[in-house]
């Protein structure tokens, strides 16, 4: 690292319903999505869809 990097905390807020994170010092949250993840209710019906083991944020909740 070089002598003039600055090293920011990274802050996390794992909320009841949404997820923050960004870097401490900054006015808002960088990424902001749903505390939600889900898995597939039947796995291996859909072969060759490409279907994941499990689902995090919005994209769970497309899902559901």
């Amino acid at each position: 690292m070089a002598e003039t990097e600055e090293i920011q905390p990274l802050v996390c807020d794992n909320g009841t319903g949404m997820v923050k994170a960004g870097f401490a010092g900054d006015d808002a949250p960088r990424a902001v999505f749903p505390s939600i993840v889900g898995r597939p209710r039947h796995t291996g019906v859909m072969v060759g869809m490409g279907q994941k083991d499990a689902y995090v944020g919005d994209e769970a909740q497309s899902k559901r």
